[in-house]
C-alpha cells in the first residue's frame, strides 16, 4: 500500500514526424540521456531493452541514481515507466512514481504526450511542500522533458541547455 497524497502533472507538444518515425524513436529505451535534462548518463540494466519488465539505470550527476522499470508497454503509443531505487522507491518525499511516455494523435497531427503520476508522503507537510514546490518543480521538468524529447526526436542531435532555452521561450516556459 502506497501512502501519500496523489498528484499528476502532464505536457503535449506537436512533433514535427510521423507516427511511425515518433514510435521508432520512442521506442529506443536507450536514448534518453540525449534529452532528459540533467542525465550524465543511463545503462540498461535488463537483458531485453523493449516491453514489460525492461529496465535503465539513469544518473544525474555523481550521486543520484534512479531506476526507470516499464511496468507498461503499448506497442505502437507508449509505455510506462515506474521510477524507483532497486527494491525502494523514488526519491522521497516521493512515495510513489510513474512516467507515462505517450504518442497522441488529432487532426492528422502527431504529438508527445507526457505525464507523471506521483504521491508525496509526510502527510500535511508533504502537502505543503508540493504545493510551495515539489508540483512546480515536477511540471517543470515534465515540460522540459518533452521539449527537449521532440528537439531530440526531430534533429537526432543531444540537445543542450541552449536549445532548450529556446525551445521553453518559444514554448511560454521560462
Amino acid at each position: 500500500m502506497h501512502s501519500g497524497k496523489k498528484y499528476s502533472a502532464e505536457f503535449e507538444i506537436e512533433i514535427q514526424l510521423s507516427r511511425a518515425q515518433a514510435w521508432e524513436k520512442l521506442r529506443d529505451f536507450s536514448q534518453a540521456d540525449q534529452y532528459v535534462p540533467g542525465l550524465t548518463g543511463l545503462e540498461i540494466t535488463t537483458a531485453h531493452t523493449e516491453g514489460e519488465g525492461a529496465s535503465r539505470r539513469v544518473f544525474q550527476g555523481r550521486k543520484l541514481v534512479l531506476d526507470e522499470t516499464v511496468i507498461e508497454w503499448r506497442e505502437g503509443e507508449g509505455f510506462t515507466l515506474r521510477l524507483h531505487r532497486g527494491d525502494k522507491g523514488p526519491i522521497p518525499p516521493l512515495t510513489e512514481a510513474v512516467f507515462e511516455y505517450a504518442l497522441r494523435e488529432r487532426d492528422g497531427k502527431v504529438y508527445l504526450h507526457n505525464r507523471m503520476c506521483y504521491r508525496v508522503g509526510l502527510g500535511p507537510l508533504g502537502s505543503l511542500l508540493h504545493k510551495m514546490a515539489i508540483g512546480k518543480a515536477v511540471a517543470n521538468a515534465l515540460r522540459d522533458t518533452t521539449l527537449a524529447q521532440k528537439l531530440f526526436y526531430e534533429s537526432g542531435q543531444k540537445v543542450s541547455k541552449e536549445a532548450l532555452a529556446s525551445a521553453r521561450r518559444t514554448a511560454g516556459g521560462h
